[in-house]
């Protein structure tokens, strides 16, 4: 079984919220991403309202 497989296995107290891998956790935390992320997400916005307006 892979490391990243892990997230998806059951354990103890069997949860279903998954455990972030190291990738996930990285760009989690790297703000370049976060700020790549953000201007995307405020285009989106702004085209939505512009539509509606």
């Amino acid at each position: 079984m892979k490391k990243e497989e892990l997230n998806f296995a059951k354990n103890d107290n069997f949860t279903l919220t998954m455990i972030p891998g190291s990738f996930a956790k990285k760009m989690r935390t790297c703000l370049i991403w976060q700020a790549i992320r953000f201007m995307v997400i405020n285009i989106k916005m702004l085209v939505v309202v512009s539509k509606s307006h």
